[in-house]
C-alpha cells in the first residue's frame, strides 16, 4: 500500500456514529488492558466517546476532525483544536493535535504519517506558529514518531484515565 491510496476526508456531523466507533476502538486498542485496567479504560471511554460528547466536539467551530480512508474503510482519524478548544492554554498562535489514531491492523502502513501531514497542512492554512500535542509518557513509540517529525518536548501535564493520574509530555513543532 502506498500513501496515495489513503484519502483524507473531513468528518461531518452525519458521520458522528462512525467517529464514535473508530475513536472508541482505537483508544481501547492503544490503552486498554493490560496497559490500563478495564475499569479505568471503560470509565474514560464512556465519558469521551459517547454520541453526545462527539456531537458536541464536532459542532465546536474550533475543532476539526478528518478520517483516513482506504477505499471505503475508515482506517484512522485526527482531531485538531484551535483557540479555546485546545485542551491546555498554551502561549502563542498554535493548533493542537488532540487525537491521531490508526486502526491496529493498519498501523505501520504510513497512515499515521499521512494524517500528521494533513495536520501540518491545516496548521499552515491557519498560519499558526507551531503545532503542539500531549502524548502519554509511557508511549515511547508515539514519542519517537513525533520526534522523527521534528517535535520537541516542552512541558508536561496531567491526564486522568478513570481513577489513575497519568502524565502526558507536551511536544511542539515550530512551523
Amino acid at each position: 500500500m502506498n500513501s496515495q491510496e489513503v484519502k483524507i476526508v473531513q468528518v461531518r456531523l452525519e458521520d458522528r456514529e462512525k467517529l464514535v466507533d473508530i475513536g472508541y476502538r482505537t483508544f481501547y486498542d492503544a490503552f486498554g488492558p493490560p496497559v490500563n485496567t478495564e475499569k479505568n479504560i471503560q470509565s474514560y471511554l464512556q465519558e469521551k466517546f459517547t454520541l453526545e460528547q462527539i456531537t458536541k466536539e464536532l459542532t465546536n467551530v474550533n475543532s476539526i476532525f478528518f478520517f483516513a480512508k482506504l477505499q471505503d474503510q475508515i482506517v484512522g482519524y485526527i482531531k485538531l483544536n484551535s483557540n479555546n478548544a485546545q485542551t491546555e492554554s498554551v502561549k502563542g498562535n498554535s493548533i493542537e493535535i488532540e487525537r491521531i489514531y490508526v486502526v491496529k491492523e493498519f498501523q505501520g502502513k504510513n497512515i499515521g504519517q499521512v494524517l500528521f501531514n494533513k495536520s501540518l497542512q491545516v496548521a499552515r492554512e491557519k498560519n499558526v506558529d507551531f503545532i503542539w500535542l500531549g502524548v502519554w509518557d509511557q508511549n515511547p513509540g508515539a514519542i519517537k514518531f513525533y520526534e522523527r517529525n521534528g517535535f520537541k518536548i516542552f512541558d508536561k501535564h496531567p491526564f486522568v484515565l478513570g481513577t489513575e493520574d497519568q502524565t502526558d509530555v507536551m511536544m511542539k513543532l515550530r512551523l
